[in-house]
């Protein structure tokens, strides 16, 4: 089986609809990636399994409840710096002011 099918609708260009469904020049071309939908329904699954939905109901406690705290109380909506290391860097002090703030309270 191949990983990805590719389809051509060969009747576009007598379709009175054709400019509201496309804007290419020729016919409709869609793309089907098999390996796309097994990623999806693995994922799914995984999701609606019962240790899934554990664990997303501890990510609502733990990593949810941080990147709230660090956006509305501490106003960090966006870096202000530049280029990968100084953005780790300035996450990393973002970091560090957050678990500061946790040992004082």
């Amino acid at each position: 089986m191949t990983d990805r099918r590719n389809y051509e609708c060969d009747q576009c260009r007598q379709c009175p609809l054709k400019a509201e469904c496309i804007k290419a020049k020729g016919n409709c071309k869609i793309r089907i990636s098999f390996r796309l939908l097994e990623y999806r329904r693995q994922a799914r699954a995984n999701l609606t399994s019962e240790q899934g939905q554990r664990l997303r109901a501890a990510r609502s406690t733990e990593a949810e409840t941080v990147f709230g705290i660090v956006k509305h109380n501490m106003g960090f909506r966006r870096f202000h710096l530049r280029g990968l290391e100084k953005v780790k860097t300035e996450w990393g002090l973002v970091c560090i002011a957050h678990d500061m703030k946790k040992l004082v309270a």
